[in-house]
């Protein structure tokens, strides 16, 4: 296995996409991926292992970076686990100035990387200082309690969501994607009332909640974040109901952040886009 070498001492960004990001007008994300990865010395590896089409999906990606002006992009897609143990693989990957997860399916990119040298790598990297991204199934994949599945609408419920274990890239978040568009409130309600350490977070299509290394998350892009703060839970029932029974939750406070607002995952507080906190470096 090639050698680590720190880049410096603040953990990298993580970016997570709520999936249909635009690939062909304004590209407010993608360009955002493309400026914290270097720009034009930018390297980017795009991990396709959650799609059902990788080699096409890859290639969609490789030309939208290609058009945005970055250096290189380097497709790494490991088609076993085995193969994920590839010391030439570990060493492109290695070269990364941002590392991006396509979407698909969380659970097969999981059971295709979760514990490999290639999963392990990635985690020293973004420790090491380089950025982490991840659209759609990419963006749930990155936290380390992942939801799996679950039901779109309102109602709160222990079988809205199913959770399993990710990437483990953050353990301070549960995120899901295409927020507003599939009707996601009542899963993520739900899986921050099974864990109130979690702080659970929305992801609107065409939008990102991107965390620095200082723990301040920040929205870009078209749409909205929803911030779902169970920190302060006072009494919740999603534990107990059974089938369709309604559940209650008190003391959870929900923040709609549209882009340029932020939240600091350590004070857990909100800000609008003209106040920037200090940062508050510390573990995700």
């Amino acid at each position: 296995m090639p050698a680590i070498s720190p880049i410096n001492t603040v953990r990298g960004a993580l970016i997570a996409i709520g999936g249909a990001e635009d690939k062909q007008k304004e590209r407010r994300v993608l360009s955002h991926l493309c400026q914290i990865a270097g720009d034009a010395e930018a390297i980017i590896g795009v991990i396709p292992t959650a799609s059902g089409i990788p080699e096409d999906l890859a290639a969609l990606y490789v030309r939208v970076f290609g058009e945005l002006g970055v250096k290189e992009v380097r497709v790494l897609h490991p088609v076993s686990r085995s193969a994920a143990a590839d010391p030439s693989l570990l060493e492109r990957l290695e070269g990364c100035t941002l590392i991006f997860f396509t979407g698909g399916d969380q659970l097969r990119l999981i059971a295709m990387l979760g514990g490999t040298p290639f999963a392990q790598m990635i985690r020293r990297r973004n420790a090491a200082g380089v950025p982490v991204a991840g659209t759609s199934a990419g963006a749930a994949a990155i936290c380390q309690h992942m939801i799996a599945r679950g039901k779109s609408g309102q109602v709160m419920g222990r079988h809205m969501v199913s959770l399993a274990p990710g990437l483990g890239l953050t353990n301070r978040l549960v995120v899901d994607q295409h927020f507003s568009q599939r009707h996601r409130m009542g899963r993520l309600l739900s899986a921050v009332a099974l864990n109130p350490f979690l702080i659970g977070v929305g992801i609107d299509e065409d939008t990102a909640a991107a965390i620095s290394g200082e723990n301040l998350l920040t929205v870009v892009g078209r749409g909205s974040v929803t911030v779902v703060d169970g920190g302060e839970l006072i009494h919740a029932t999603v534990h107990e109901v059974e089938g369709k029974e309604p559940a209650a939750v008190l003391g959870v406070r929900v923040h709609v952040m549209t882009p340029g607002c932020s939240f600091d995952l350590v004070s857990r507080q909100p800000y609008a886009p003209a106040l920037v906190p200090a940062p508050a470096p510390g573990p995700r």
